[in-house]
């Protein structure tokens, strides 16, 4: 009966990956004999910026390349997202699962994940490069009767391909100021082109 009361018992059939005690060395409570791993059960461990979490739900259709195979995504889904984000790094920490686990896995291998959130696209977008950082936060030079003024504006989501959402600021129809060779100041003369001098289509 004492014996069957020390006996081991995994509790799902999976891949033995340590044994952190050997046969007579006295343990205590708590302390890890063997470690297991279920397979079937494995998921990415994601950090999330802070900023770019809105829209994110469990569920989400997710894309995972694995560090040892970057050519060929895999996909799987978002199964939970910690409640507590990280306070110092500013990161949401979220899990995300294979649809099919890939042959050959290494646990503990890096990855880069894209999910696809449910955050609003539609609407105003502008190219990453015309937005300036201010003190009093961000904005945008347009163009006014042909001459630069500078409008505070309010941002959404961003993209991978480098727009930004505009939520505040801007209205349809609006020019705005990509790029300035020099600095742009309030009433200023501009000369408006298409492109930079140079510069390839």
């Amino acid at each position: 009966q004492q014996r069957n009361n020390l006996r081991l018992v995994a509790p799902v059939d999976g891949v033995l990956t340590s044994r952190d005690a050997e046969a007579g060395s006295t343990v205590i409570a708590g302390q890890s004999v063997l470690k297991l791993i279920e397979p079937s059960s494995l998921w990415v461990k994601v950090r999330l910026d802070q900023g770019r979490s809105r829209g994110l739900a469990a569920g989400q259709a997710a894309s995972i390349a694995l560090r040892s195979n970057p050519g060929l995504p895999l996909t799987g889904k978002v199964v939970r997202i910690e409640p507590v984000s990280d306070s110092v790094t500013e990161e949401r920490i979220t899990l995300i699962t294979f649809d099919q686990i890939p042959l050959g896995l290494s646990i503990g291998e890096m990855a880069e994940v894209t999910v696809q959130t449910a955050a609003n696209q539609s609407g105003l977008t502008l190219p990453n490069a015309a937005i300036k950082q201010t003190p009093e936060g961000s904005g945008v030079w347009k163009l006014r009767d042909g001459k630069p003024v500078f409008v505070a504006i309010k941002l959404g989501t961003s993209t991978l391909d480098g727009s930004v959402q505009v939520l505040e600021g801007l209205g349809a129809g609006d020019e705005i100021i990509v790029h300035s060779e020099r600095e742009l100041s309030e009433g200023g003369r501009v000369k408006v082109v298409e492109q930079l001098a140079g510069q390839r289509q």
